[in-house]
């Protein structure tokens, strides 16, 4: 809003309706940073001490830098904010809220990162958003996305680590993420998916081609060829490893020398990257020169921003309940009988489910009558709402010890517990340097609700929390050693096991 401010002697100052908006918005950061501190000091720690994201301390300075350039088209017309934007801001919120109140970093990372683009919105319209388009879509490589890639780039990797052997005519046999040479056997570990090269890369192919293209065919283009480009450089460093190692010895394709050997390659493919999209780079175009506009901004318009205010303070006061929640009671969980099956006795073994917080948990083997398998189950039940430090789906919680095993394979099986009930769980074929391959399958419940889906079990924990029950959430998880490589075996038992489970009646009592 255009207002003339008198000074001491006697001049006027115009003050442009761009100030105004950009102080609006100056203020709506601040509060923004203030009022979620906790998922602010949450999204900095993941960046900072997981090696996938560190490159995320760029994206937010590379993005300001971008919006920079762009302030003249920006302040060429009047602001004029927008209540859509309002409802952007009062939706996220909500999601904000919602990963609070169900104690999941993603929804909470990802809405305050979108409050960006939703307060530009809401403070200076749908003009400043659309000449704002790339900086703040930019902003998505912030939040932590990319942990559910890990498994399927390690197979996409594997397979093609074994094409390309068999190509040049190197014996390989695979095993899952496995991959057996004459030479020796090489594991295709979480490390090796490639995921922090491609997610990096993805990056700067994007902002590389929002400043060398102005068509936007060509930005497409070498997006996708930075997309894909990791993908099949992962792919071949794992092939040259595995190549070094049958052609001069395994000590040569590990340990310093693997490293150093994997960083030499991703930094020539990314030069080389580069260097094509440089070739086919665009003329560049002088930039515009900032002009403020004086125009106003309208008086019932500028209500918006107050609004906007008022409902990012509204999330973080309507959660500061969550806190508040009592610890939950201890369960005392009694180990089910089974027919068939000896009695539960505590073994000492190398499988070591670990979940933090549980208000009861049980591990116990069971050893078969008939030839004497055994067969080891883990149980834990989490009370109540999901919280921190007691939180059934998080990082963290695992049926297998990552430090000691590797997944080799996964899948979904459909299974038959006592009376028929039928349930999905996942499978799991794990392996490790010093301990023998070993066959899980879990799964989890909510109240009698069970699925191998963790989305399926934090939307049920929600249902519940909105109709104002109190969730009982569980995991359950099976698990034996694979003898001689005979995984079908393995699953016979694990099924004859599970027709004998229930799970009715294993809800527990308080001590």
């Amino acid at each position: 809003m255009n207002t003339l401010l008198d000074t001491g002697d006697g001049l006027s100052t115009r003050v442009s309706g761009w100030k105004l908006a950009a102080g609006a918005f100056a203020v709506a950061m601040v509060v923004l940073v203030a009022c979620y501190w906790q998922t602010v000091e949450s999204l900095v720690g993941i960046w900072a001490h997981d090696g996938t994201y560190q490159y995320a301390f760029l994206i937010f300075p590379l993005s300001a830098w971008a919006a920079f350039d762009l302030r003249g088209r920006v302040q060429a017309h009047a602001p004029v904010p927008s209540a859509w934007g309002l409802l952007a801001v009062a939706l996220l919120v909500a999601i904000w809220y919602a990963g609070r109140m169900l104690a999941i970093n993603l929804p909470q990372h990802f809405a305050l990162v979108a409050m960006f683009p939703a307060l530009v919105l809401a403070c200076w319209g749908w003009r400043a958003l659309w000449v704002l388009k790339f900086p703040l879509a930019y902003l998505a490589f912030a939040v932590p996305w990319g942990d559910a890639m890990v498994g399927p780039l390690q197979d996409i990797t594997a397979r093609f680590a074994v094409h390309a052997l068999n190509l040049t005519g190197v014996p390989v046999l695979m095993n899952g993420r496995e991959l057996i040479t004459p030479s020796a056997t090489w594991m295709v570990e979480q490390a090796c998916s490639g995921v922090k090269f491609f997610i990096a890369c993805t990056a700067l192919g994007c902002m590389f081609a929002w400043l060398m293209y102005s068509r936007w065919w060509k930005r497409v283009g070498f997006v996708i060829l930075a997309t894909v480009a990791p993908v099949i450089a992962n792919g071949l460093r794992v092939y040259f490893t595995i190549l070094i190692g049958e052609t001069w010895g395994v000590a040569y394709a590990s340990g310093t020398d693997h490293m150093i050997f994997g960083w030499q390659f991703f930094g020539t493919v990314l030069v080389l990257l580069l260097l094509v999209g440089w070739f086919f780079r665009d003329r560049l175009v002088p930039g515009d020169k900032p002009v403020s506009s004086l125009a106003t901004v309208a008086g019932p318009r500028m209500l918006l921003w107050p609004a906007a205010l008022a409902l990012l303070v509204a999330g973080p006061l309507a959660a500061a309940s969550i806190a508040s929640v009592p610890a939950p009671e201890a369960v005392r969980l009694s180990p089910p009988s089974l027919a068939g099956w000896s009695n539960p006795e505590t073994l000492q073994s190398d499988w070591r489910p670990t979940f933090q917080g549980p208000a009861g948990q049980f591990r116990f083997g069971y050893r078969s009558l008939a030839d004497g398998a055994i067969v080891e189950v883990f149980h834990a039940v989490y009370t109540g709402k999901p919280r921190r430090g007691h939180n059934l789906i998080t990082y963290g919680n695992n049926v297998y010890d990552p430090e000691q095993s590797q997944i080799l394979a996964g899948a979904r099986r459909q299974i038959e517990l006592a009376g028929g009930a039928a349930v999905t769980v996942r499978e799991l074929r794990l392996t490790g340097a010093t301990i023998p391959p070993r066959l899980v399958w879990y799964w989890y419940c909510v109240d009698t609700r069970c699925t191998a889906s963790p989305v399926w079990i934090k939307l049920g924990q929600a249902w519940d929390t909105l109709r104002g029950r109190s969730p009982h959430s569980s995991v359950w998880a099976l698990s034996l050693p694979i003898d001689r490589g005979n995984v079908a075996k393995a699953r016979k038992h694990l099924e004859a096991f599970a027709r004998g489970l229930s799970l009715s009646g294993m809800e527990g009592t308080a001590p």
